[in-house]
């Protein structure tokens, strides 16, 4: 199977370059890409990912008492449906591919409708294997918040709430999704980018001080997860490895201010960019702002962290010659497929980082 998302990298990537020779090929070629996808996560082999066993479980004992709490009624509701079709669990993780990359697929179309095969190859190296193969639920749920994105965007803020509320139903992390009810999709201005440039470290401090102070408190549970979450990360055991020191963290916060350097070149070009670069800050802030509570930080920073898909494709915009700002992009993929792979499904693919 991780040949297999290697080789879909490979081929997204080379399609990228001919991507303006394609024509009117390029959007059966992209349908093609997306029933790939689709096919790839809703047929995956139980036990390939972290979490496919565990859904299988619950799908196939919907009705019992001891799953009310793992998963949100709506995962339930679907399990009662589907059963009655088939007690393989493919069908339920069919049903969740089907409508988590349309949506996504459907959205990159929209929101980089200049060249759409650079953000799918980015969506390939990272998200597409932690979402759709692994976090189904959030998968759906990443689906509606990049249509509630461009709702907001577009000053509908009724409708990105139902969007955000619908997304919710599959998975409740939603909720903390709503602060994007607040946020505009104006032009920075000098002072907006500051403003927007300090909202990282700030993350950073408070990350940095709330580890220090809950460990040296030694609050009674939390600090003792605190500090078994450490020692698991040394270990090597972590289930849930939240570093925000790591390679790929670091990488984010230097993209955000490379891609803040160039705001007015990308916004040019991309009607979104403003909104984008605010929810891409929010999202690293958050992973390093709570990072004393690993599971928080990695589903709400990666949340809002999503529109990394479009952000980092966005640096072709500010490199010439052109294949070199292909070349640049794809490297960035590269890299994420790199860490994905083997912190996902323990797979090696040139060097072993720490998510």
């Amino acid at each position: 199977m991780c040949y297999t998302l290697i080789v879909l990298f490979a081929i997204v990537a080379f399609l990228s370059y001919i991507e303006k020779y394609m024509g009117r090929y390029r959007l059966p070629m992209y349908i093609f890409m997306g029933l790939l996808l689709i096919f790839l996560a809703g047929f995956r082999e139980i036990g390939f990912d972290p979490d496919s066993e565990n859904y299988e479980f619950i799908y196939r004992n919907y009705y019992s008492n001891a799953v009310d709490a793992f998963v949100e009624y709506s995962f339930l509701m679907f399990s009662a449906i589907f059963n009655s079709i088939s007690d393989d669990v493919h069908t339920i993780f069919l049903f969740y591919a089907l409508i988590a990359i349309t949506m996504k697929l459907t959205a990159i179309y929209r929101l980089s409708p200049q060249m759409v095969f650079l953000p799918l190859a980015i969506y390939l190296t990272f998200y597409y294997e932690i979402h759709e193969m692994t976090q189904i639920r959030t998968g759906v749920l990443s689906g509606f918040f990049l249509f509630a994105i461009m709702a907001k965007a577009d000053g509908n803020t009724r409708k990105a709430f139902l969007l955000l509320l619908a997304g919710t139903f599959f998975h409740t992390s939603g909720l903390a999704l709503l602060p994007l009810l607040f946020i505009n999709n104006e032009p920075l201005t000098r002072r907006s980018r500051i403003f927007w440039s300090l909202v990282i470290p700030i993350g950073y401090c408070i990350g940095i001080l709330a580890n220090q102070i809950i460990v040296s408190l030694d609050i009674p549970y939390i600090g003792e997860k605190i500090t078994g979450y450490q020692n698991n990360d040394e270990k090597g055991q972590g289930v849930v490895n939240v570093n925000m020191f790591s390679p790929l963290q670091i990488l984010s916060v230097l993209t955000f201010y490379y891609l803040m350097y160039f705001h007015d070149t990308i916004t040019a070009v991309n009607k979104y960019f403003p909104i984008l670069i605010k929810l891409f800050a929010i999202g690293i802030a958050v992973f390093a702002g709570v990072s004393f509570l690993p599971v928080v930080a990695d589903r709400i920073g990666y949340q809002y962290q999503l529109v990394n898909i479009i952000l980092y494709a966005n640096i072709y915009y500010t490199v010439r010659p052109i294949w070199a700002a292909r070349a640049i992009v794809l490297m960035v993929g590269f890299i994420y497929l790199n860490y994905t792979l083997p912190y996902l499904f323990k797979f090696n693919l040139l060097f072993q980082g720490s998510e």
